[in-house]
Formats: C-alpha cells, sequence, structure tokens
C-alpha cells in the first residue's frame, strides 16, 4: 500500500489518521462564517478543513425540488437552485479561505462541481481533490481533475462495488494512483443501520494499493471511532457553528465542543490501537513477576529426592519455573535441600 502526502501530512497504513472537518456549505453563503470554522478547526487537533466549490448555474437545474432530507432540515419551499446559489461563495472569497487556512496551519481541502472550480482550486495550490458521491459516474469532471495530476478523495456514497471499482480504474487509467477511498452513506444525518462500517473491510480487500477511508454522516461519535478501529486512514466530519442555524447539512454536523471531543477520542482510540505485533510490554513486565506463577516445593525435600506431583504446587510469584514445565519437573533429583515454599530454580536438580 502506497503513502499518500497531502501538504505535510503523510498517510499510510502506518500514520496517524487524517481527520477531516467537513464544512461544505456550512458557512451558509458568509465568508465571516468560513473564518470563524478555520478558527475553530485550527485549535481542535484537526489536520483539514473542507469546503464546497460550485457555480450554482453549472451545477443544478433551476426548477428541480429539495431532497427529502433537505426539506427536512429547511422549513422553506424555494428551490434547490435558490437554496445553493445562497451557499455560493466568490473566487475571491475563496482566496481569503486559503490564505486563512494557511495563515492557520490547518490544510484546506474543497470539492468541485465544475471544471472552473478546479482550474480555481489549482490557482490556490490545493493539495488533493475530493470528488463527491454525486460525481462518482461523472468521467469529465474526474479526467479533469486527474489532469492535474493530484491525490483524489473518492466519496461512495449512492453506490455499487461495481460502481466504485469502475471509478477507480478510470482513475487509474487518467493518470492518478494515490487514491483514498472513502466509505459513505449519503443520507445527513445517517441512521446506523444503514453506515454499514463492514465495507471499510470489503474495501481493503478489494483495494490493497489504496487507502481507505470514512465520510461520516451519522449522529455522535461512534461511527467515526469503529471506522478507526477499523483502520480507515481518512476520516471526515460535518462542522457546524451551531446544529439550530438554517441550511441543509447543519443538523447532521458537529459544533466546535462536540468536535473537539471527536478528535480527542480518535486521538486516544490511535494510541490503544498500537501494534499489531504481540509482545510484552515494558508496563507488563513488572506486572507479569507478581501476576504468573512458578512451581513451588509443597513440603521439604532431602537431597537426592526424586520428585513427584503430590511434591509440588503451583503459586505466585512467576520468578521461578514456569508451571508449563511441571512435567518436567516430576522425576528429577534434587541435588540439596529444599524447604517448604521453596521457589524452585532448575539448579536444584541434577
Amino acid at each position: 500500500m502506497q503513502k499518500i502526502s497531502i501538504e505535510d501530512k503523510e498517510i499510510s497504513n502506518n500514520s496517524s489518521i487524517l481527520l477531516i472537518a467537513e464544512v461544505g456549505v456550512n458557512h451558509n453563503g458568509k465568508i465571516e462564517n468560513a473564518m470563524k470554522l478555520i478558527d475553530h478547526a485550527s485549535r481542535l487537533n484537526i489536520d483539514a478543513i473542507k469546503f464546497q466549490t460550485f457555480h450554482a448555474d453549472k451545477l443544478i437545474l433551476k426548477n428541480i425540488g429539495k431532497a427529502k432530507y433537505q426539506k427536512r432540515n429547511i422549513n422553506d419551499k424555494e428551490s434547490f437552485y435558490k437554496m445553493i446559489k445562497k451557499y455560493e461563495l466568490t473566487n475571491k472569497e475563496f482566496r481569503l479561505i486559503k490564505q486563512y487556512c494557511d495563515k492557520k496551519k490547518i490544510i484546506f481541502l474543497s470539492t468541485p462541481f465544475d471544471k472552473q472550480s478546479v482550474d480555481l482550486l489549482e490557482e490556490l495550490d490545493v493539495s488533493a481533490y475530493k470528488i463527491g458521491s454525486g460525481d462518482l459516474d461523472n468521467y469529465p469532471l474526474i479526467r479533469y481533475i486527474c489532469s492535474k495530476n493530484k491525490p483524489i478523495l473518492l466519496s461512495t456514497g449512492m453506490s455499487t462495488l461495481r460502481d466504485v471499482k469502475e471509478s477507480l480504474t478510470f482513475i487509474k487509467k487518467n493518470g492518478i494512483k494515490k487514491i483514498v477511498v472513502l466509505q459513505c452513506t449519503s443520507n445527513y444525518p445517517a441512521k446506523f443501520i444503514n453506515i454499514n462500517l463492514n465495507v471499510i473491510d470489503k474495501y481493503k480487500q478489494e483495494f490493497k494499493n489504496e487507502i481507505i477511508g470514512f465520510s461520516d454522516h451519522s449522529i455522535g461519535i461512534i461511527c467515526s471511532l469503529g471506522a478507526a478501529a477499523k483502520g480507515a486512514k481518512v476520516i471526515e466530519k460535518h462542522f457546524t457553528l451551531n446544529k439550530s442555524m438554517e441550511g441543509p447539512d447543519h443538523k447532521a454536523s458537529m459544533n466546535p465542543k462536540e468536535m473537539k471531543d471527536w478528535s480527542k477520542k480518535i486521538r486516544i482510540l490511535e494510541l490503544a490501537l498500537g501494534e499489531s505485533k504481540k509482545e510484552i510490554s515494558n508496563n507488563e513486565k513488572g506486572v507479569l513477576k507478581i501476576a504468573r506463577k512458578s512451581i513451588i516445593c509443597a513440603s521439604k525435600l532431602e537431597k537426592g529426592t526424586i520428585i513427584k506431583e503430590e511434591d509440588l504446587v503451583i503459586k505466585r510469584p512467576g520468578t521461578g519455573i514456569s508451571p508449563r514445565y511441571f512435567q518436567d519437573v516430576v522425576g528429577r533429583r534434587t541435588n540439596k535441600k529444599l524447604y517448604k515454599d521453596s521457589i524452585l530454580k532448575w539448579d536444584d536438580f541434577k
């Protein structure tokens, strides 16, 4: 499995998890909200903050309705287009956002929805591209993104395994080998029963040369922790200033306090996962001598005694001969007088 570098962050099976605060459109079209979110994320042990770059006129027809979750989360009757148009940021605003991310030393990422947005992100020297689940089959856009020769993070919501394989094949044919595949369920919020964290295991089996991650649209931290335990090396979570704000994604997002807890718990879990090599830790060595047991004399034994089972007991501490050698000790002849409760050593025998 390869290594991928996104700015100064290296991602591999042996690296720490890349944590992404997914703003999306949770700035509600206001640059000041975007800056506040960057401020918060930069203090929360988060590696990257991600936005969405789009032009509403190029993204959606003007007369279609919202998705069910959007209708549920927004109490108005405006069209999908009008909703999206409100959240569109200008090129100038994105330049300011990128500059502020650099100042705050947090990685800037964004999902482009059209070629002009890709061009803007190239101007901003974005270090990787996120392809949203809705564009997994948008081969013209994917081809254009591939032409920029940057790592790609591919969300796979609303897709079958075949869809994902075909998209990955297309990306690789267009010259990109550094790919992160994100398990994702495209609902906001997604119910636990629909998260399917076991897909992470399937992806690890199927895509051995790719890094596997998780785009979490569920409520709370449980699914992110589960993904981390399964080996996801990129995890993103929607981020908002306030979950009661008007907008399609705020209710499925974390506020700064929740995201602080999210990142803290994931970092603790990373420590707990440790290494796959099974060995005695330094902290266990002191406990081992007390918790393990040794072969002990059950009674006084004269020199030259041939040891029988009833001459022995097994007790703590574990500083003598291990009980695994019990039958090897039986039948041996003592070379000196041994007293009751003596901890047997190999040099006690002829």
